[in-house]
């Protein structure tokens, strides 16, 4: 077991756009070897059918993400959210395929991240199985395996912890974010990281240091 200096517990939606931004700084964290990140999923939308003045909402949010992260919201995800007919937005079913990963021996967070590229950058539905399987053989899982994982897991219980740790901890939507080092716990305001990965990179070199979160 590899010691590290403090965990992060990460608290996401696969379908929230500003989890979309924190990307860049997730994937950077995962590369570390001295901190730990934890997974916690969330379940912001389930099997929800998005009104025009919602999608409103959406597109306007994406512009400031857009702006302050840098992260990519395709021309196809653009059209569907303004001209498609139906826009139908489920989380639950992601979540299942990002935990399936995990179970397949293979990263949830690469999961998480194809994702999200293949709603915000590719346009798809990606609570559709077809596509989630697509992305599960692009990342090298077999398929008799993949749908048997896939038919196995169980999203209710992480969800519901998510939950259940996110109340406890007074944590509010997401992102969210909290480090755990020495025993103790404590937030983060991940998004104030936006656009900053050298700044990102001092706060996560002093949660290395001896001299506690701050």
């Amino acid at each position: 077991m590899v010691n590290t200096a403090a965990t992060v517990h990460y608290f996401y939606d696969p379908l929230c756009g500003w989890c979309y931004g924190a990307a860049p700084l997730i994937e950077h964290l995962a590369e570390r070897k001295d901190i730990e990140l934890v997974l916690h999923p969330g379940g912001l939308f389930n099997n929800r059918t998005i009104d025009q003045a919602s999608r409103r909402h959406f597109l306007d949010s994406d512009q400031r993400i857009h702006a302050l992260s840098g992260v990519i919201f395709s021309d196809a995800y653009l059209a569907k959210m303004r001209h498609a007919n139906s826009v139908v937005l489920d989380s639950i079913v992601p979540i299942r395929a990002i935990l399936a990963a995990g179970h397949c021996g293979k990263s949830a967070l690469e999961m998480l991240k194809r994702i999200q590229i293949a709603h915000y950058q590719l346009g798809k539905t990606v609570h559709a199985p077809a596509v989630l399987a697509e992305l599960a053989q692009a990342m090298g899982i077999d398929a008799d395996v993949w749908h048997a994982t896939f038919a196995a897991t169980n999203e209710q219980d992480a969800i519901s912890e998510s939950i259940r740790q996110m109340m406890q901890y007074q944590l509010q939507g997401y992102p969210s974010m909290m480090v755990e080092k020495q025993g103790k716990r404590q937030s983060v305001p991940v998004q104030s990281f936006f656009g900053k990965l050298d700044a990102w990179d001092d706060f996560l070199n002093r949660l290395s240091e001896n001299n506690g979160v701050q």
